[in-house]
């Protein structure tokens, strides 16, 4: 028998670039896909992220002039505002009842982010943080990972058939 609050969970998997939001199925016996994102920046070089060059500096004790590093890397800015995005996305969802509780799956530079980037109230739904990269995989070993770990039930077995 499934636990209510069970098929009212969501399962946040996410990185820098990914997330996708999987649900258990009603049928108890796997994980689908509720919404997936896709940051546009993932894989673009750096020259594609900024838009010219660095600015100029005087030097104060000569008239030579110097560039202006940036103070962010345009990649790590790209990948915090993915992260915002979807903490905005969930607290989004949450205000709509959409779901019960969280389970949050990501990778450890953005963990700490996301859970942040959380509202109060969606921030109190968070179950368990997993600081493990599963990005790339399957919902089904997704599904027993976390049934191990008892935050799902377990799939049902099937009875083999012998002959």
């Amino acid at each position: 028998m499934t636990n209510t609050t069970h098929l009212r969970r969501w399962i946040v998997v996410a990185d820098g670039g990914h997330a996708r939001v999987l649900a258990l199925a009603p049928d108890s016996e796997n994980l689908t896909l509720v919404h997936e994102m896709n940051s546009p920046d993932v894989h673009r070089k750096t020259h594609d992220l900024v838009t010219d060059g660095p600015g100029r500096s005087h030097e104060s004790a000569s008239p030579t002039r110097h560039a202006v590093a940036p103070k962010t890397d345009p990649h790590d800015e790209s990948e915090r505002n993915f992260v915002k995005a979807v903490a905005t996305y969930l607290n989004k969802q949450h205000q709509a009842g959409a779901f019960y509780d969280v389970v949050l799956i990501v990778d450890r530079s953005h963990a700490h982010a996301l859970k942040d980037a959380l509202d109060h109230n969606t921030g109190a739904k968070v179950v368990q943080v997993v600081t493990k990269d599963l990005v790339k995989t399957p919902n089904h070993e997704i599904h027993e990972r976390l049934a191990s770990d008892g935050l799902l039930p377990p799939r049902p077995t099937r009875p083999t058939l012998r002959s």
